[in-house]
């Protein structure tokens, strides 16, 4: 008896299996990524960031007042200036917050991979309380950290600052949504160093005492 050939598979199909399986791997490590970021933001929702003040100056003069601005998903800083007059300022995402590109691969990116940094500015009539604050900042505040801070230190951060948004403001972009010009920061975005994270460093170079995570923008005041 003479036996059949065995039919050989079709390369063609054999690849498109292939690349099946790959797809679907791909898929499930996304699919852990998400799940490892939305338990971490559960931990972190359990866990308010603490502002400790600073011990009050005397004189009165050597005083700054700052302001820490909760927009929910994000934070910004205001910085009472010596003239009267406020600057705010943020931290972000270059294609999120300065382009205003906020499509799912951006939002992605943002959240896994280092992306371009941005520095948010943008000065103020004044003068720094909770009503000029809710008046003059045209984005919604759902809760604000108000404290007296060294005034040297202070104009130490606002004039590193301004340095970062002087050397690229060729490349200034204006966003109204955020109420800010956006500038080029040196340091990329990454969700280690992400907006309330690197508020959370101003703070400190500021003399206050910052406790918890500094994920999400839920800070409180402690005395």
């Amino acid at each position: 008896m003479i036996s059949k050939p065995r039919r050989q598979r079709a390369p063609a199909r054999d690849d498109r299996a292939a690349a099946g399986v790959g797809r679907m791997a791909r898929l499930r490590q996304v699919v852990a990524q998400v799940v490892a970021l939305a338990a971490s933001g559960i931990v972190a929702a359990c866990a308010a960031t603490y502002v400790v003040a600073p011990p009050p100056l005397v004189p009165a003069e050597a005083q700054a007042p700052v302001a820490v601005l909760d927009h929910g998903r994000h934070s910004s800083l205001v910085i009472g200036l010596p003239d009267g007059r406020m600057v705010r300022y943020a931290y972000g995402d270059w294609r999120w917050y300065a382009e205003g590109t906020t499509g799912a691969a951006e939002g992605y990116a943002a959240l896994f991979r280092e992306t371009p940094g941005a520095l948010g500015r943008r000065v103020l009539p004044g003068p720094l309380t909770a009503e000029t604050l809710r008046e003059q900042v045209h984005v919604g505040i759902e809760d604000m950290v108000l404290l007296d801070v060294d005034a040297a230190a202070a104009q130490r951060v606002v004039d590193r600052l301004d340095g970062i948004a002087e050397a690229g403001r060729d490349r200034m972009v204006t966003n109204q949504a955020f109420d800010l010009d956006f500038f080029p920061h040196p340091v990329p975005y990454t969700r280690a160093h992400n907006s309330n994270r690197v508020l959370a460093g101003w703070l400190r170079e500021m003399g206050a005492e910052v406790e918890g995570d500094g994920l999400i923008a839920d800070w409180r005041l402690r005395r």
